[in-house]
């Protein structure tokens, strides 16, 4: 990725246009914008296929090279179109069947297609961002919640608007209450663009009212100086800081392929050989991958074509490399579990809900509008796959013990930093004095919450504290007993409290198994925090002294923590 980093910062330090020279889009329905009338697709057996500029269309790439389209009776010619808007006028005017972009994307353009009488159909699922996209803030922005009232700059009709208002919503931000600065580009454009800001990167950098940015990971990376703060050189913002990445957030952007619903009936057959042939061709890079060492020269040649056609430069490689470690390839279970909820709650209509829901809000779309997938027969998808056996139990991420002993490490040197350091979200939940058990039907709604939570943020560290309301020790204390007396009474406390965090973990494991949904368990680690870090202190009304007697579920980004945070290999 270095070479994209180079050129991000050297298009930083020469675009030093002034703040007023910001150039903005009107945030409308993508309906309003495109005037394309619906034609049919051109005839004959060839057909065009889009791509963007991400990893997953590597395995589309390789596809063609390796002529898996023509080992299944499939003439297709690949093409890349970033441009989102000129992508869907193109299927409209029927040059091509297939829409490419993130679940965002297709949701903006399928109230275009309902408008002209066909509807979109979402057929396959490429990948998830897992590390490739990220919000970087202000220093005055250290929380999601912190964003009400606050401006975010991204591009319109791009892959990061259900992104930023995903993190809006989970932390309770109402959308409405954000002000949108919108960029018709992605990043850092490469033409001259005449001293004008055309990006949400260079805006970042050149207006100060600007608290947050959605961008991709190398300009994340620049504005940050490297993800460890910004430090105010050139190409960084001073104190800026990588509030998430999709590492964290991992089961928030899906990039997938539509296909417009006239040429699916027509052609469903055609279309399933279609979605096979990008299975396979996912399962072949898989393998070069692993095995690139001893295939250096098929290897090569693969990431030099593919630098050719994302990026515009064969010598890109390392960019082309960087965008593969930044995505996850799903496969053919990962596709099973998207279309139909397998052991997943972040299925296709999951996020369409999502998405739609949030652009009506802010007036990106209309009306909701039916998004359906094709609702294949996996049996005989699966046909010429070696990979298609679920796996048993999900991948541990964390080492529990560890995570638990640096936690208490950090809480005793100061717990009111631990509480907001790295926080991205947190779900109370309260008990009765002595009480041990928690039942799924008493906390359907608080488990519900944090299993939503858990699956959308893959790749964050969950804390199940205990907490004790710490009034008898506080009375103990003012009545004079001693100081051996007082510590035995808090140790008590932090046993009783971890006691409850182990019972409420446990109790919302059973919550998630029941609901069959796949959880690491490593994901969830229980502390007992006793009485040093209470709500209220001390407590003076009989609702604090109940509110002091809860288990927190602590979201946490750990992209940037020590080695004891990093995720097991």
């Amino acid at each position: 990725m270095k070479f994209w980093m180079m050129l991000c910062l050297c298009l930083s330090m020469i675009s030093v246009a002034p703040a007023q020279n910001l150039v903005t889009q009107q945030a409308k329905p993508l309906v309003d914008q495109i005037s394309a009338k619906a034609k049919p697709v051109r005839g004959g057996n060839k057909f065009k296929v889009p791509m963007i500029t991400w990893g997953g269309d590597v395995a589309t790439i390789h596809a063609d090279q390796q002529n898996l389209f023509k080992k299944n009776n499939l003439d297709a010619e690949i093409f890349v179109e970033n441009n989102f808007s000129k992508q869907v006028e193109a299927c409209l005017k029927g040059e091509t069947p297939y829409l490419r972009g993130t679940m965002g994307m297709i949701n903006a353009a399928a109230e275009v297609f309902e408008k002209n009488g066909v509807d979109l159909i979402v057929i396959y699922q490429l990948t998830w961002s897992n590390g490739g996209d990220a919000m970087v803030v202000r220093k005055n922005v250290r929380k999601p919640q912190r964003l009400k009232g606050k401006t975010v700059a991204l591009q319109l009709y791009g892959p990061h608007m259900d992104y930023a208002f995903n993190i809006l919503k989970t932390a309770g931000v109402p959308l409405k209450s954000v002000e949108y600065k919108w960029f018709s580009e992605l990043t850092l454009p490469t033409f001259d663009t005449g001293g004008k800001i055309l990006d949400p990167v260079n805006a970042f950098l050149e207006d100060n009212d600007i608290d947050a940015a959605m961008c991709i990971i190398p300009d994340a990376m620049a504005l940050t100086s490297g993800g460890s703060g910004g430090t105010g050189s050139a190409g960084s913002v001073k104190g800026a800081k990588v509030l998430l990445s999709t590492k964290t957030a991992s089961r928030v952007i899906a990039d997938v392929y539509a296909v417009r619903s006239d040429y699916f009936n027509k052609n469903r057959g055609e279309v399933e050989r279609f979605v096979n042939t990008l299975l396979q061709a996912q399962e072949s890079l898989q393998t070069l991958l692993d095995k690139k060492s001893g295939q250096q020269a098929r290897y090569q040649q693969l990431m030099s074509r593919s630098a050719d056609l994302l990026m515009g430069a064969p010598q890109a490689v390392p960019d082309v490399e960087g965008l593969l470690a930044d995505c996850e390839f799903v496969g053919f279970q990962g596709n099973v579990a998207f279309f139909t909820g397998e052991g997943t709650s972040r299925t296709l209509p999951k996020l369409t809900g999502e998405i739609q829901s949030a652009f009506l809000e802010v007036g990106l779309m209309k009306k909701r509008v039916d998004l359906k997938g094709a609702g294949w027969q996996y049996d005989k998808l699966s046909k010429g796959l070696k990979f298609v056996a679920a796996p048993k139990k999900p991948v541990k991420k964390f080492d529990a013990k560890k995570v638990a002993a640096k936690i208490e490490s950090q809480i005793s040197v100061e717990s009111s930093e631990w509480a907001e350091d790295d926080t991205l979200f947190q779900v109370e939940i309260n008990f009765a004095p002595n009480q041990s058990a928690f039942s799924a039907e008493q906390y359907a709604d608080d488990f519900g919450k944090a299993l939503e939570i858990s699956q959308t943020y893959g790749g964050s560290l969950i804390i199940v504290e205990g907490h004790s309301d710490p009034l008898g020790i506080l009375r103990a204390r003012q009545n004079g007993k001693a100081p051996v007396e007082l510590r035995q009474m808090e140790q008590k406390a932090k046993n009783l409290s971890l006691e409850r965090s182990q019972a409420v973990r446990q109790a919302f494991l059973s919550f998630a198994a029941a609901k069959k949904m796949a959880v690491d368990e490593s994901q969830f680690v229980s502390v007992g925090l006793g009485v040093v870090s209470p709500k209220f202190n001390p407590p003076r009304t009989k609702d604090e002294w109940a509110a002091n007697r809860r288990v927190v579920f602590r979201i946490k980004q750990v992209e940037a923590e020590l080695d004891e945070f990093v995720p097991l290999k």
